[in-house]
């Protein structure tokens, strides 16, 4: 079993949506739990719309530890609150730093990265990626923001998340991307999905 964390210790990043997209994404495959640990429940409440695959269960939890209760699925998908970011990173195989494509954003997950690097001082195993989310289309942002991003000294994956209607909308019919109807969000979910899995050395 993998855990993955959205960690950032900046609002606004998209890690929400981010893990909505991911977890409904590796639910075609495998066994996913979704896990729920900001206290504004986005993903509880989106799970209480959706109709959820057999693959796929949303659990809300009040704190990090919780998450050792978590057992029997191939994949723990983990949406923080930013002041849990630290609490959460010693239960993780993999933390995710989404950042949004500017240059502000850039400079915010700087701290989160850090901190990430503190705790794989001590604890080598963790992996760790940053990825660009929200990036518009047609833009040169994206080369600009996934340089400034590698100058940070962690992976970056290879697959950014689009600024498309398609994932709010998605969410708010309580779908995901995958089954959203829009062809160019579902590869991009899916396109997601297994860039992680690349990450974690998971055979696709």
């Amino acid at each position: 079993m993998k855990k993955i964390g959205m960690v950032t210790q900046k609002g606004g990043a998209g890690k929400s949506t981010s893990a909505i997209a991911l977890a409904g994404a590796l639910a075609q495959k495998h066994s996913v739990a979704l896990v729920d640990l900001d206290p504004q429940r986005s993903c509880v409440k989106w799970a209480s719309l959706a109709t959820l695959p057999d693959t796929l269960e949303v659990f809300g939890a009040d704190s990090a530890a919780d998450l050792k209760h978590v057992k029997g699925f191939d994949f723990v998908v983990i949406d923080t609150a930013g002041k849990l970011a630290a609490d959460v990173l010693p239960h993780l195989d993999l933390a995710l730093l989404p950042s949004a494509p500017s240059v502000f954003d850039v400079w915010a997950v700087a701290d989160s990265v850090e901190l990430v690097k503190a705790h794989q001082a001590h604890r080598p195993a963790l992996r760790a990626a940053l990825f660009v989310n929200k990036l518009k289309a047609n833009t040169r942002l994206g080369k600009e923001v996934t340089d400034a991003l590698n100058g940070l000294g962690l992976n970056v994956l290879d697959v950014t998340l689009g600024d498309r209607a398609a994932y709010p909308t998605a969410i708010a019919e309580g779908k995901t991307a995958v089954t959203s109807g829009d062809s160019t969000t579902r590869l991009e979910a899916l396109r997601f999905a297994e860039s992680v899995k690349k990450c974690l050395e998971v055979a696709v």
